[in-house]
């Protein structure tokens, strides 16, 4: 009996991670929307268990509210040899399952409430800042490319695919139940993990078709802009209609809608039919090709000549300002000044764009200042004030903030954590900030280094300029379905395709519904305490010197919104439990980073000390137990 226990603990021990010695797949696992797994992470300490995956019982336990999308993972560990032909299939969650879903970009997301994605990794060789957290070099995951055929499973690799549910307005309450299959070559693989219960718990309750939060994110998509992301779909030196621009930006606009973000650019000139569309809410509804989130709902701000091409004359405005009060009486539109002016003796003449302009307001990428008289200041995080923001706002002024900074926000690069983009939702609804705008979606071409386009399929490095900046996916969130300027990457879809980072934005956004909702049924005062933990401080009650002050494990971000789920389910709050999401001591907090390195990076070499280690150490346990033995039997 010894000897067979011994053999066994030597035999588990000494197992290659995720059973890699197989051909087949070597496991399959599961982990929430909040985790970025990288490529070589065979080893992830999340495999063993985590907040909704259950290894021992082999199920994933997902909650949500109507009209709200949950997301997960599902991890596929690649075997002694690469394992083609592998399929994920998920039918049906309960009541929720697909309706005749078509591939047809103009009509995709009706009747679509699963959606899976092959996870796409980009090889991380420079790091976007230097502060940022260690083990996002290497293969990171970040642009989702629906699973319409069979993927391959390198050897002793791990492979993701996203998984979104979007649970519908009339879906029941109660717990919804379905299997999650994987196949290779047609067949349920054998590997554990290949068959996962999912089981989704809803309640009586929809998240808004308004976020409460309120976003805007550019997309280089208006006909001037042809170089730009419609050279991507739209042959060069070929004659295009205006409807074909058109059907390309719509399907970009229905992307960003099912993830509850504002997209904008510019139609051609005055207002027209397509904008009309938008504003209306015409453009997202089924006639339209879109089902979802804020279906038939307008679009609540427009921008008139973004990024500063040009002053709008008396004429000109009275025209704006005119079609608004009969088509969007209640949209946030504006005249975009100048991006960003530093020199202040320009100041004179943006305060002259700004009265000509009148009654359109004006907007500048700036911070409110003496000798600006604007009225909307939108503001890098470096140059937001809390307090003058509020000075700002009694005076009648708008005050908002784009783009991100570590740590004083959240961060929109590639190789920050996942939840990096989920963070600004909280903060946004903290400090009561009226609107977040990222500076573009589709930044195909690099205009600061040279015009150069950029193969976003395989540089992670999008964005380099001559201060020295080199940043990971800056400007991309969205990836183009088709690439005519690097053929060899495109995908054959004629519509965009969504990024992790989108995904954890959409993720903050619904988090912030939930703490209105409990702010809605009598759960303020816990709402506000549970923020305060999760997103103690931020902007400039904070600096770049100092640690993030919100944890940055998706596995705490999960356990607030359980927490409030849980309230808005029982109507109590368990205050009690708001220790659970604070951020570690940075102590702690720093030996479990170094963990995950140790877990994530550079595994084979690892993997192979440890066995040796491991086996040596069994080795000795075999000795030591047979000396006993023969003791025992000389006696």
């Amino acid at each position: 009996m010894t000897s067979r226990r011994t053999a066994l603990l030597l035999a588990l021990l000494t197992a290659a991670p995720c059973g890699a010695a197989r051909a087949e797949l070597g496991e399959v696992w599961a982990v929430d929307d909040g985790t970025k797994v990288r490529g070589d992470a065979l080893l992830h300490p999340l495999r063993a268990g985590n907040a909704i995956f259950s290894r021992e019982a082999r199920r994933v336990r997902l909650f949500g509210l109507r009209n709200e999308t949950v997301a997960f993972q599902v991890l596929l560990c690649g075997g002694a040899a690469s394992t083609p032909g592998v399929q994920v299939r998920l039918a049906e969650v309960g009541s929720i399952r697909n309706g005749a879903v078509k591939d047809d970009p103009d009509r995709y997301f009706l009747d679509r409430h699963i959606e899976l994605f092959e996870e796409h990794y980009l090889t991380i060789t420079r790091r976007s800042h230097e502060r940022l957290p260690p083990g996002f070099d290497g293969p990171v995951p970040d642009a989702l490319i629906p699973l319409r055929r069979p993927l391959a499973v390198p050897a002793r690799m791990v492979r993701g695919v996203w998984v979104d549910l979007y649970i519908p307005r009339d879906a029941r309450a109660g717990l919804h139940r379905g299997e999650l299959r994987v196949e290779v070559d047609g067949r349920t693989c054998s590997a554990p993990g290949c068959r996962l219960e999912v089981e989704l718990e809803v309640l009586p309750l929809a998240i808004p078709e308004r976020p409460a939060m309120r976003t805007m994110l550019w997309f280089s998509g208006a006909t001037r802009d042809a170089e730009f992301m419609p050279a991507r779909y739209l042959r060069r030196g070929v004659e295009h209609g205006p409807a074909e621009y058109v059907a390309l930006r719509r399907r970009h606009h229905h992307l960003a809608r099912r993830h509850r973000v504002t997209l904008f650019a510019e139609v051609d000139g005055p207002p027209d039919d397509e904008l009309d569309s938008l504003i209306s809410g015409r453009a997202f509804t089924r006639a339209a090709g879109y089902a979802g989130p804020g279906e038939g709902v307008g679009q609540d701000m427009y921008s008139i000549h973004t990024y500063g091409i040009g002053p709008l004359s008396s004429s000109e405005a009275r025209v704006w300002a005119d079609w608004f009060a009969t088509h969007g009486p209640g949209v946030e539109y504006f005249l975009y000044t100048i991006d960003e002016p530093h020199d202040p003796a320009i100041f004179p003449r943006l305060n002259a764009m700004a009265r000509e302009a009148r009654p359109v307001p004006a907007f500048v990428t700036a911070a409110f200042q003496p000798g600006l008289d604007l009225d909307i200041y939108t503001t890098s995080p470096k140059q937001y004030s809390v307090a003058v923001a509020r000075r700002a706002t009694a005076l009648g002024k708008r005050v908002w903030i784009y783009n991100g900074d570590p740590f004083l926000t959240g961060t929109f690069f590639t190789d920050d954590t996942a939840i990096s983009m989920r963070v600004n939702p909280w903060l946004q609804w903290r400090y009561r900030i009226p609107r977040w705008f990222y500076w573009e979606s589709t930044y195909y071409i690099s205009i600061h280094d040279k015009r150069r386009p950029n193969n976003v399929w395989r540089d992670a490095m999008t964005f380099s300029n001559k201060d020295g900046d080199y940043l990971n996916g800056d400007g991309v969130l969205f990836y183009p379905g088709r690439d005519l300027i690097f053929p060899e990457e495109d995908r054959g879809f004629d519509g965009p395709f969504p990024s992790i980072r989108l995904k954890n934005w959409r993720r903050g956004l619904q988090d912030v519904d939930y703490l209105e909702l409990a702010r809605g049924a009598g759960l303020g005062s816990f709402a506000e305490a549970l923020a305060a933990r999760l997103v103690p401080r931020g902007l400039d009650e904070t600096t770049v010197e100092e640690p993030p002050s919100w944890p940055e494990d998706g596995e705490r971000w999960l356990t607030a919104r359980r927490l409030l789920f849980e309230a808005l389910k029982t109507g109590k709050a368990r205050e009690d439990q708001l220790g659970q999401v604070a951020r570690p001591p940075e102590r702690l907090a720093s030996r479990a980073r170094r963990a995950a390195l140790l877990w994530t990076k550079g595994w084979p070499r690892r993997a192979g000390l440890a066995a040796g280690v491991v086996a040596v150490i069994v080795l000795a346990f075999v000795l030591v137990d047979r000396r006993r033995r023969r003791r025992r039997l000389s006696r």
